[in-house]
This record gives structure tokens, sequence and C-alpha cells, in this order.
């Protein structure tokens, strides 16, 4: 199917283990994976309701009682992308090398995982860019964003358990806030990443060495919990 090879084309990971041909699921979950396609390769501006519906082989109405604004339907479609991307490093977080290292070594993992999935799909940090700029937009509620919140923040707890492990073992030294911190990285890198998909605007933006400049991000907050306060 056409759409099959669009899916994977933009987005690999998002796509492992989808099979629109083999997978039972209800139409509207086929027009969630359509629609994250279509947004992925288009972007949430450029697609209509009737194209998502059209690709789903759905009728518009239906999408419409099921969703009934292209806003949630977006909101669905990131969930979807964030539950893909997070089933890539649960096997990470699970492996026997993540397990043996020490929690400052696990956060500069974790850290530098985000980094390479940044990277590797520029496609779904610039829906991320679109998606924050529609919920605005829309005023979307926050009680509707509360599933795509808990897959964004899924390894918060991981995160917070290295920390905790590294004050143990000794490999991290500053004692901080951590919700602060973890915060304020996440929103760096993404937001850093973000900015790269937008494209150079003044003399001096080079995004030829964009994943340095992320990694950097990692480097510096590991940096700052080796050391004393």
């Amino acid at each position: 199917m056409a759409q099959d090879a669009r899916l994977q084309a933009a987005f690999p990971k998002f796509a492992q283990g989808i099979s629109l041909d083999e997978w039972e699921y209800p139409q509207e979950d086929r027009a969630v994976v359509c629609a994250a396609s279509l947004f992925l390769r288009d972007g949430i501006g450029n697609v209509k309701m009737t194209d998502i519906a059209r690709e789903a082989n759905v009728g518009v109405a239906t999408l419409y009682r099921h969703f009934s604004t292209k806003s949630r339907l977006a909101i669905a479609a990131g969930t979807l992308m964030w539950r893909r991307i997070n089933a890539g490093i649960h096997d990470l977080v699970e492996s026997g090398e993540f397990l043996r290292l020490n929690g400052l070594s696990r956060l500069e993992a974790l850290l530098a995982e985000y980094c390479e999935v940044y990277v590797a799909h520029p496609t779904f940090v610039r829906f991320l860019d679109e998606f924050d700029h529609l919920v605005l937009a829309e005023g979307v509620q926050k009680s509707e964003l509360e599933e795509y919140g808990r897959e964004v923040d899924s390894f918060y707890l991981i995160f917070d358990d290295a920390y905790l492990l590294g004050r143990q073992d000794g490999s991290i030294k500053r004692v901080i806030e951590f919700n602060s911190y973890y915060h304020a990285v996440a929103h760096a890198l993404m937001g850093v990443a973000e900015k790269f998909t937008r494209g150079e605007i003044i003399p001096s933006d080079d995004f030829s060495a964009g994943e340095k400049e992320l990694r950097c991000i990692v480097q510096m907050a590991v940096l700052a919990l080796g050391t004393e306060n």
C-alpha cells in the first residue's frame, strides 16, 4: 500500500510493527495512523479532514463523529507517535548494558537517546512544533492533553530513578530540584531541535552542526550534575 511506504519513509520507528493490511484495528485507529502519516509528510496545517478520510477509506462524517475536530485527531496522532518512539526507548532502559551503568551514565544515555530521536526524525520534530502552535491557537484544554502528556513524560520516573541512583553511588555530586532540572533539559533539547526544522534565519545560523548543538546540551546537563554544589 502506498500509504505504508510513505509512513515508513517519513518516520521509520513509527512504522515499526504496524502493517495496515494485517493489523486488526477499529476504523478510528486506522484514521489515526493515516492522519499521523499525512501530518508528518505534509504538515498539520496542510492536511484537511477530507484528506485523512480519503486515506483511511472512511467517510468524513464518520471521522467527525469520532474526533469532532482536526485538533483532537492531531492529539490522537501525536499520542500514537510518542508511544511508538517510547517503545524504542523501552528497549534501551530494559537492556543489561543500561542497567549496569551508574546513575549519571544512565541519565546521559537517556538524554543521548532523545538526541538521536530528534536528529533521526526531523519530520516528527516539525510535527511537535506545529502541534504546540495548534494547541495554543485552538485553545485546547489541558484535560484533552492528559494522555498525550503521559506519553511525552512517560520516562520521567526512569530519569528520576537514575538521579537518585547517582546520588547513592556517588556519580552525581550535585543536589538539585530534579523536576525543574528534567523539564529545563527536556525543553532545551526539544526547543533547539524544533528551531533546526524551521531553518536558518540570521547569518550566524549554521544548522549543519545541529547534532553537535544538541549533544552540547546533553554534555552541559551531565557536567552540571557531576560537580559539587
